[in-house]
């Protein structure tokens, strides 16, 4: 018996490597299971949206009808997380500043699933398939949170939710000797890794009791956190993808985008959400909060794009829900920053005005270029530029809403140079409502203001 368990193991590995090297030679793919998957570890940096006051807090877990294990589960994994990415603060009981309640609102982790899916069979020829029956974990946790000072105002609150869904191979043999064999592949390939086996259900738990602290966490400190991303694979991407693990960035987008397109749209989704993965990882790596929200915009239209290409492939869906999370949390600190920067400048006018009025002895006079110029900034941050476009046709709002939008702006700042119609262009803006910006930005704001009143009396 350990003769043939040896051999068995032998042709499962040697027909393993087979459909590796068959799916990366014929089309664009992630790898199979166990074998020459590609991933890479991008660090993501999430500003909070709200904050802790002072130096000391206090967790406080709710989870009535709960297994009794969870409030404190998370309490620790909280309190954790916020000393580890902030070390000026500290837990105490006894008047804290802040105080965070969590209420635990739902906590499932159901018996796993069986499904099926169609798998290369380990050994044959390339194009002869058959179901292989999976086996579907899921799990979900959903918390709602508020954190408040001494004194009971409000410094951040929201509902977080952590999901688990995933598919594994079910084999009859999967908690013996299936095991043994995928412990075996993560030691003979650089493909194997730790998700290719279901986890437990302590695992599960603690997975999403750590993603849901992690979320919470993120509202109310600096928080880096690794996140996981598969590369495709195969079709001339390769090139492409050793310049990703190696981090050149842009040598990455500039072969991706320059490279020519596939044949089809399933094959070239495949290109497009390589392109996604290099504009997300620059999007993290960006200093400026514009720059972040540019690069993070252009990586979800670029998923978008694969996912309308080949809808059916599952590893396009989770970066979509992954960036839109990015973008949220980004959209936050810029409006956050946005009323300071046009407060400052109010002010520095103001003195500026003030100082002409000393100088001159016509406070009168003086006073109007200080109310003009707060005006100015005022509509300045008000005004509708190329990213909110982008932002609209990202989010697939039809052409006919977007120009309407951009014909009933107050005020538009658009970059109309030729690079900026470049830009555009590459994040999907069509022709056409790119034609209406350049009409709206000759247009006269006195015009435009007559004509929508017009337009509201009829």
């Amino acid at each position: 018996m350990c003769r043939m368990g040896r051999k068995f193991l032998l042709g499962f590995v040697v027909g393993l490597a087979v459909m590796g090297v068959s799916g990366t030679i014929h089309a664009q793919n992630f790898g199979s299971l166990f074998v020459n998957r590609k991933k890479i570890v991008l660090q993501r940096k999430l500003p909070p949206t709200g904050h802790v006051e002072g130096t000391t807090f206090n967790v406080v877990v709710t989870a009535a009808g709960f297994q009794q294990d969870l409030p404190a589960d998370l309490k620790s994994t909280l309190e954790s997380l916020l000393i580890h990415d902030d070390p000026r603060l500290r837990s105490e009981d006894v008047h804290p500043e802040t105080v965070i309640a969590c209420r635990i609102t739902s906590y499932a982790q159901p018996a796993p699933q069986s499904t099926s899916q169609a798998v290369l069979t380990p050994g044959a020829k390339a194009g002869n398939v058959q179901n292989e029956a999976m086996l579907r974990v899921t799990g979900e946790l959903t918390v709602s949170f508020q954190a408040k000072d001494h004194s009971g105002h409000s410094l951040a609150a929201d509902n977080v939710t952590a999901k688990f869904d995933r598919e594994y191979p079910a084999s009859s043999a999967q908690q013996g000797l299936t095991h043994s064999i995928t412990h075996t592949m993560s030691h003979l390939t650089k493909g194997g890794e730790k998700d290719d086996t279901p986890p437990t259900a302590v695992e599960l738990h603690n997975r999403l009791i750590q993603e849901a602290a992690q979320q919470i966490a993120s509202h109310l400190v600096n928080t880096t956190e690794q996140v996981e991303v598969y590369l495709a694979k195969g079709g001339g991407l390769d090139q492409a993808d050793k310049l990703i693990e190696d981090k050149l960035w842009s040598r990455a987008l500039e072969q991706l985008e320059t490279m020519k397109p596939f044949d089809t749209p399933e094959e070239d989704a495949y290109r497009l959400y390589d392109l996604g993965v290099v504009n997300e990882a620059m999007g993290y790596a960006a200093e400026d909060v514009q720059k972040a929200r540019k690069d993070l915009q252009e990586a979800s239209i670029d998923y978008g794009k694969a996912i309308d290409g080949k809808p059916t492939e599952k590893y396009f869906l989770e970066p979509q829900n992954r960036i839109d999370t990015a973008l949220a949390h980004y959209k936050v600190l810029g409006d956050q920053k946005a009323p300071a920067s046009s407060s400052a400048s109010a002010a520095a006018s103001a003195t500026t005005a003030a100082s002409t009025s000393t100088r001159t002895s016509q406070p009168a006079a003086s006073s109007t270029p200080a109310k003009a110029a707060a005006g100015s900034d005022s509509a300045a941050s008000d005004a509708l530029t190329n990213d909110q476009v982008i932002s609209m046709v990202a989010a697939k709002l039809d052409e006919a809403n977007v120009i309407d939008t951009i014909n009933h702006a107050k005020t538009v700042n658009f970059d109309l140079t030729p690079q900026g119609q470049v830009d555009l262009a590459k994040s999907g803006v069509s022709g056409k409502i790119i034609t209406a910006m350049k009409t709206r930005a000759r247009a006269p704001a006195t015009h435009h203001a007559a004509s929508g009143a017009g337009k509201s009396t009829g």
